[in-house]
């Protein structure tokens, strides 16, 4: 994979017809891939809601490090990451390793941390 492998998909979708409203994008991890893949959208749906950052069951650094280069295109609105959030947790949980509090006192604080990264990489507007 390279910067412009997600643009390259994207523009396949299109190519055969599909168009999402709303499109999950793994994070990314350089500015020139997401300004590869937002332009992949934008050249061909000006109607598309937007992007939403994947977790894909990442570290929370590596979203981290997506999240403040994605959070600079207006494109990327947010994020859905459960199994970042959800699952060690429920691993552990399964395996009897925690309780239903602890489970539900460490998922709370996974995506209470997420949260505070996207926020803060919002509230710094860094330039693409």
């Amino acid at each position: 994979m390279d910067d412009t492998t997600t643009a390259t998909l994207i523009r396949q979708f299109y190519a055969a017809g599909i168009y999402p409203d709303w499109w999950k994008l793994e994070p990314l991890t350089s500015h020139a891939a997401w300004a590869a893949a937002i332009a992949a959208i934008t050249d061909h749906d000006p109607h598309t809601r937007g992007i939403v950052v994947l977790g894909l069951d990442a570290p929370e650094q590596a979203l981290a490090d997506s999240f403040r280069i994605a959070a600079a295109f207006p494109l990327v609105r947010g994020f859905a990451v459960g199994r970042t959030i959800f699952g060690q947790v429920a691993r552990d949980w399964l395996a009897d390793g925690i309780d239903d509090d602890a489970a539900v006192g460490r998922m709370a604080d996974r995506y209470g941390a997420l949260c505070a990264v996207w926020d803060r990489a919002r509230a710094e507007g860094t330039k693409p």
